[in-house]
């Protein structure tokens, strides 16, 4: 555990490789190039995860916030399912999975789609 908290600098460091660009203050995520037009234009962020992706989603939540300005949920899948969270129009929902694998998201992805 000793080793992971000291290799904790490079690996942030190496996430963001390639991704944030500090001389011109914008970051560049892939995944989400194509569907900017719908994430602009939504009126509230709802970030769903298992396990650690949870607590991923929590860190990240403030800052999120703060470079949106917009209003940012985050859900386990659970309980999103359990509590039947309303989905509209204009949310965009983000589907994070350390595996990318988890057949609980299968359920939580249609369950966001039948809210539409």
């Amino acid at each position: 555990m000793q080793k992971e908290i000291f290799e904790q600098p490079e690996s942030v460091f190496n996430t963001m490789r390639g991704r944030v660009n500090f001389e011109t203050n914008t970051v560049l995520l892939g995944g989400l190039k194509d569907h900017l037009k719908e994430i602009r234009r939504c009126r509230r962020l709802i970030v769903i995860g298992c396990g650690t992706s949870y607590h991923a989603a929590v860190a990240t939540r403030q800052v999120l916030e703060e470079l949106t300005e917009l209003p940012v949920m985050v859900e386990l899948a659970s309980d999103f399912l359990d509590r039947n969270t309303p989905v509209f129009r204009d949310d965009v929902c983000f589907f994070i999975s350390q595996s990318g694998k988890d057949d609980g998201f299968v359920l939580v992805h249609l369950r966001a789609l039948s809210s539409w």
